[in-house]
């Protein structure tokens, strides 16, 4: 795992949403879940190879949302 590619880093972070699902407490786990979830999504609006006005927006929001996760 020393050399990954971006498309291995998006399927590391979509396979870790179910497994660490339910792994902590209930206020934990949800930081966890959402904190994954905003990783996966501003992950594949910053792959993009062609932005729209519409997906600058989101990625955006997204790296706005990220940001407030951490």
């Amino acid at each position: 795992m020393k050399f990954l590619a971006a498309q291995d880093f998006e399927d590391l972070l979509q396979c870790a949403i179910p497994v660490f699902n339910n792994l902590l407490p209930s206020p934990y786990n949800e930081i966890i879940f959402n904190l994954l979830f905003e990783l996966v999504t501003w992950h594949g609006l910053a792959k993009l190879q062609m932005h729209t006005d519409t997906t600058l927006g989101l990625l955006n929001t997204s790296t706005t949302c990220l940001r407030r996760f951490l």
